[in-house]
């Protein structure tokens, strides 16, 4: 088991430079108006969706033009940067790792949520979508570099996930998202090592 979890962990470390994705905030919108997403970075592209003013967390995963790329719906869309200002990543209380991912995966199905109180939930096809809890126990970036995050958590279920930014796909959507993860867990169903994906959700005002 260890050897396969060091092997996982060497991949993910050996994929390509990418650029960590950033967090904005939405500024300069009326209160009673939006900001367009639209389907590519221009002002005269289709509408695909809108964020509400104040909306916090936008994580733009590339810049093009003066535009952003971010997820939504079963894709992603373009927002102009012009209403967007950039905003701290929130840590987990007590540890220098960033907190507010949102993690899954694909074959086997697996989800798990990273709070900046050290609320980590997650559950996987042996917990049948049930949601099991555990703590985040240790958290830290590798040292001397701004990642990866490796997370150690206790609980109802006990083990680590390990985050860092690459493009990531879910294999099921035309999603790209901007962070890989591998996750080791060990509980009362055994024990599983699963891959997959991470993005922040977005916080609406």
């Amino acid at each position: 088991m260890i050897r396969v979890i060091c092997a996982s962990f060497g991949l993910l470390l050996a994929s390509p430079v990418w650029a960590q994705p950033a967090l904005f905030q939405v500024v300069n919108v009326d209160a009673h108006d939006v900001l367009n997403i639209r389907a590519t970075p221009s002002p005269t592209a289709a509408i695909t969706g809108e964020l509400r003013p104040g909306a916090r967390s936008v994580e733009v995963l590339e810049t093009r033009h003066g535009w952003g790329r971010i997820l939504h719906g079963e894709g992603s869309g373009w927002v102009s940067l012009a209403y967007l200002d950039p905003m701290e990543r929130p840590v987990v209380s007590g540890f220098q790792a960033p907190a507010g991912f949102t993690c899954a995966g694909t074959e086997p199905f697996w989800g798990l949520s990273v709070a900046p109180d050290g609320e980590l939930v997650r559950h996987d096809m042996l917990t049948l979508g049930e949601e099991r809890m555990s703590r985040i126990t240790d958290a830290r970036r590798a040292r001397g570099r701004q990642e990866p995050f490796i997370y150690h958590f206790a609980g109802e279920g006990s083990g680590m996930l390990l985050v860092r930014s690459g493009q990531c796909s879910d294999g099921m959507s035309e999603r790209a998202y901007g962070w890989q993860a591998v996750l080791d867990v060990r509980d009362e169903d055994g024990a599983r090592l699963m891959e997959g994906c991470c993005w922040t959700e977005i916080e609406a005002r």
